[in-house]
């Protein structure tokens, strides 16, 4: 589980640099590239404090399933859990990487 949790602030980490770099470049761009970043700017701020909630009740699957249905994740198990936040982690970095490459 610490791979995946390693793996998780890894994604968030590079996501975060990118959304660093967008965030200035943002007001060269597109009125619609803004609109998209400030979506995927609020995506990224909830799953990063779920995703940081979770991992705080390592050890309670109880609370972890509740707070992964909150971001709509339907899971059955904290492994489950874990699995699917680091899909959405990386789905989040890849969509600040489409956005980046519309910019640059």
């Amino acid at each position: 589980m610490d791979e995946i949790q390693s793996n998780i602030n890894k994604a968030i980490a590079e996501a975060q640099k990118v959304r660093d770099e967008l965030a200035v470049k943002s007001a060269l761009g597109s009125a619609i590239t803004k609109d998209k970043l400030a979506q995927l700017n609020d995506k990224y701020e909830l799953f990063k404090e779920k995703s940081q909630k979770i991992f705080e009740v390592a050890d309670d699957s109880a609370d972890a399933l509740k707070i992964a249905a909150e971001l709509g994740i339907d899971a059955e198990s904290k492994e489950d859990v874990m699995v699917a936040l680091e899909l959405a982690a990386e789905e989040i970095k890849y969509s600040y990487n489409k956005i980046q490459s519309l910019v640059f």
